[in-house]
């Protein structure tokens, strides 16, 4: 009798943490981790592009030239050698920051007339 009481409580504890792990929302430590990271990510990149597209305005003659390139690789590098995609306070430039700068950019280098 003790024995069926303790079998159905290890199987009761192991559908639970199936449950709860598979459509209860739960994670481990890591994916946390791995989740908040990528989450304050794509809050600096949000935060920042706006900066980086507003310092390239301001360099007319640049902008221009970044106008004409057509790969998003080379523009991404671009963005990055001016500088426009180098957070204050940080020697190197952030590549998502650049990433989301240049996009914003090219679509901003085909509205102008």
């Amino acid at each position: 009798m003790v024995k069926a009481y303790i079998i159905g409580g290890v199987v009761g504890a192991i559908l639970v943490i199936i449950i709860g792990f598979v459509w209860g929302g739960w994670v481990i430590q890591s994916t946390s981790e791995r989740l908040g990271a990528e989450r304050v990510e794509s809050a600096l990149v949000s935060a920042l592009t706006p900066i980086c597209v507003d310092r390239a305005v301001e360099e007319p003659e640049r902008f221009d030239e970044l106008a004409d390139i057509t790969n998003s690789f080379e523009r991404r590098r671009f963005v990055e050698d001016a500088g426009w995609a180098t957070p204050p306070d940080s020697d190197s430039p952030h590549r998502g920051i650049a990433t989301a700068c240049a996009a914003a950019l090219a679509v901003a280098a085909q509205s102008r007339p």
